[in-house]
Order: C-alpha cells, then structure tokens, then sequence
C-alpha cells in the first residue's frame, strides 16, 4: 500500500507517493491542475496521468490508501468540484481531500509548530501553533496587501520612477531601467502603461527583476525598496508569533523573493534572529507534494 500526494499548480503538478513507513517510493511531474487558470480538458488530461502513474505504482490504483491533492483557489467550490470528479471519473475510488496549496507547503517544510513565510507574487504567512490549530497573516491580495511581493517590488520602482521625476525621491537608474523595459520614452509613457486595461498585478510583478540590476549599481532608491520589502517580510512573521503566543518552532522560506534576491533574504533573517531569537529559519524540509503525500498518511493510515 501507499500514500500519494500531488502539489497543482498553475503550469505543472508535482506527484509523491509514500510507502507505509513513509518511505519515498516515486515521484513524477504532469500538467497543470488549476481549472482557475487551466482548461476542463487540460485538468482532466493531467488528473488522468497522474492516476495512471499511480498505476504503475506496488499495487496499482487500488494500492493507494490515501490521496491528497493541493492547489491554489480551492475556495472556488466549482474549480475544487472540476477537481474531485476528475479524480473520480480517472478510475480512483479511494480516500481523497482537496486542500489549499498552503497547507500542503506547511506540512512539508516544518516540523511540530511554526510556519511557512511565501513570497511571490504574493505574500502570506501560515502555521500551526503547539496545538496544531492553522493561522494566516497577510495574504490579503495586491489591493491592500502583499508587502515584500513580487507585485510590490514592480509597485514601489514605478513609484520611485516618479517620486524621481518630481524631485520627491532621489535620482534613480530605475528611471532607465524602466523605461526600456515598457518601451516608453516618459512618465506620461509609463503612466499610459500602468492605467491600460491590459496592465494587471502579473504584469507589474514582471517588473520585480529589474530591482536586481539596480541593487547591482547600488542604487539608494532600490536599497530602500529591497529593505522595505524585508520589513514587511519580517511584520508577517513577527505578527504570527505574537498573535499565536509562540516562542520557538521553524520558520520555512518559500517563493522567489527568498531565491533570487539575497539581500531582502539575508536582511529579514538578520531581523528575525534579533526579533524571534528562538525561530529557526530554515530551507523547506520536503517538496508541498511529499507534504500533501503526509497528510495522506495521517488522515487516513488506520482508516482502510
């Protein structure tokens, strides 16, 4: 017998199935399974070959005793009900949950109580206290929130672009670096760009790379921008101990704010160990597919 677990995202679904004594017995990577970003056609193609590698697992299909599946949106009750019957309709019978794709990167990354700090093109904190009751701060979207997230990288340069402009912020070589990457010759230009109807929070979160080359000229605009995006990092977490009455546990970095920009990384891990002085911050300890296929083993190990 095992367990299997699928991480669904946007572009591919990471699967993992685990033997009864939580062993990694496979893996495997298929297409996207979000019907919020996918087509019906293209989650069902992608619930049919991940059915079909279990399959191929000890004991075929009816050999996995538990699956549970993670993807962003599940409060869409039609997106999640796309899922569950794609599921059903591929030939599992067995035990299955549909998550958010939070719990599943929890369950994964920490041991014992702590949380998960994501910062992409959002950004939210999630755990489980001593008790094992879940929490959430921030992730409230781009509109209101969404501190030290890709969006808000791209946010706060167009704002130093013009802050410049009007001589209420320093000279920046954002200004150029901008520019060219909107193909605009002005303010007016950018301010076109940023008000179409064509130009959304992914678009603004694109700009978020060109921090990079402006940290890289030690640019003071970007310094401030890149420090701030920390700060707020660090109020994500910080609020989380605080409002949950924890001390200690792990604090595991996700998203490729984390990945690709060392210096709001290394500031906010500095201000933690001065602020959370028994949290660890660590690298995630397993993959969200191998969370979920946990989840699969302590929700329905003993249930068969």
């Amino acid at each position: 017998m095992y367990y299997c677990g699928w991480d669904g995202g946007g572009s591919t679904t990471k699967a993992l199935a685990l033997d009864a004594l939580g062993n990694k017995i496979g893996d495997a990577v298929f297409g996207p399974l979000n019907p919020n970003g996918a087509s019906l056609e293209t989650v069902e193609k992608t619930v049919q070959n991940a059915v079909q590698w279990m399959a191929g697992l000890p004991g075929g299909i009816a050999g996995c005793r538990g699956l549970v599946a993670g993807m962003a949106g599940v409060s869409n009750r039609q997106a999640a009900q796309t899922v569950e019957e794609a599921v059903r309709s591929s030939g599992y019978s067995g035990p299955f949950r549909l998550l958010g794709d939070q719990e599943i990167a929890l369950a994964g990354a920490i041991q014992g109580h702590g949380a998960i700090l994501i910062a992409g093109t959002g950004a939210v904190c999630f755990g489980r206290d001593a008790e094992g009751n879940t929490f959430r701060t921030g992730g409230y979207g781009y509109l209101i929130d969404d501190g030290g997230s890709g969006y808000a990288l791209g946010r706060d340069m167009l704002a130093a672009v013009v802050r410049a402009f009007d001589g209420r912020g320093p000279a920046t070589c954002l200004t150029a670096l901008v520019y060219q990457a909107l193909d605009v010759q002005d303010v007016s230009g950018l301010i076109t760009w940023l008000y179409s109807a064509n130009t959304g929070k992914k678009e603004i979160a694109a700009l978020a790379p060109l921090l990079l080359r402006a940290l890289e000229q030690n640019d003071e605009a970007a310094r401030t921008i890149a420090d701030k995006a920390a700060d707020d990092l660090v109020e994500l977490a910080v609020a989380s101990w605080r409002k949950t009455g924890m001390s200690d546990g792990e604090l595991a970095l996700f998203g490729s704010i984390f990945q690709y920009y060392p210096c709001i990384r290394q500031r906010l891990t500095e201000r933690l160990h001065e602020t959370l002085l028994r949290v660890s911050v660590i690298e995630p300890r397993h993959p969200a597919a191998q969370g979920a296929a946990i989840l699969a083993m302590e929700t329905f190990q003993g249930c068969e």
